[in-house]
């Protein structure tokens, strides 16, 4: 058996999905530490998994040098060329989530899996084990595990608002996830925002200190509705029914939930993005009104 070393992109979304080659890995018997800043914070929701803090680029030999292998999802940062540089003196297993040859160079044979853009992440992680090291990863479980005392959809009227994300382009405006609150309200919801512990005043949303506590509160809540972001994958694999707000949907087939089936709503394909015109790239926000988001909440995840 080996032991493995799994390096996460950046996100809370990637390192759950991520977790599934971890979990997997694991249960064929070799010693796994997933690389991210985030899965410690699931706590008791991962009893399992063996964490540490992303490498610096300058750190990667050193904090990586006492591993058998490595598999990496490749990010396009200057951490991920540097694990690239490892080879050959280790074995290093490369994701690729949008792979252009001119840009990443030439693939390793048996090493290296380019993600099919029109299946999930989830979908191409489990396709990536089953390549890679003949696992079969079933239904893609990633070592999540129910803590003792929270009770499943416990609170079937709350529906989570997740208005945010690591990067600022991939938000719905502010002013239209509270239109959309405020309607939840009036149909009897009881809509609860959440947020970073560090965007809490701004929004004035609930309180969840660590990543546990809101798996938990998601756990127990009926529905989720958010951008492209974690919360939203977390959603996807509880199998609550979500919504999530994204850019367009070509991106959309990769990045949105891949554990149970939800719904996505993106900016029409007649909005222009061209070259030297992207404005559904740019101005996405525009073209997906709180009506629409209200249209698609009716059909996707109330009364189910």
């Amino acid at each position: 058996m080996a032991r493995f070393a799994v390096i996460c992109a950046a996100g809370i979304g990637d390192a759950l999905i991520l977790e599934i080659a971890s979990h997997h890995l694991r249960l064929q018997g070799h010693e796994v530490v997933t690389f991210s800043d985030h899965l410690s914070g699931f706590g008791k929701w991962l009893p399992k998994a063996v964490c540490e803090k992303q490498p610096k680029p300058e750190e990667v030999e050193g904090r990586l040098k006492e591993f058998d292998a490595i598999l990496v999802q490749h990010d396009n940062t200057e951490k991920a060329r540097s694990i690239l540089k490892l080879r050959p003196k280790k074995e290093v297993y490369t994701l690729y989530t949008n792979y252009r040859e001119s840009k990443h160079g030439p693939l390793w044979a048996d090493c290296d899996v380019v993600f099919d853009e029109s299946l999930t992440m989830v979908a191409n992680v489990k396709r990536a084990l089953k390549e890679l090291f003949l696992i079969d990863a079933g239904e893609g479980g990633n070592g999540l595990e129910k803590p003792e005392g929270v009770e499943y959809r416990k609170y079937g009227k709350r529906v989570i608002i997740h208005p945010t994300s690591t990067v600022s382009w991939k938000n719905w405006p502010k002013a239209k996830f509270l239109r959309v609150a405020e309607w939840l309200r009036d149909q009897g919801y009881d809509p609860a925002i959440v947020t970073s512990p560090a965007e809490r005043k701004e929004w004035n949303s609930a309180d969840l200190p660590q990543l546990e506590d809101l798996a938990s509160f998601l756990y127990e809540s009926g529905a989720f509705l958010g951008n492209d972001s974690g919360p939203g994958h977390l959603a996807s694999y509880f199998g609550l029914p979500y919504l999530i707000i994204g850019r367009q949907e070509r991106q959309m087939k990769l990045w949105r939930p891949g554990w149970h089936p939800g719904n996505v709503v993106t900016a029409p394909s007649w909005v222009p993005n061209w070259k030297g015109w992207r404005v559904r790239d740019e101005k996405w926000q525009m073209f997906i009104s709180p009506r629409k988001v209200i249209k698609e909440l009716r059909k996707s995840i109330l009364n189910n």
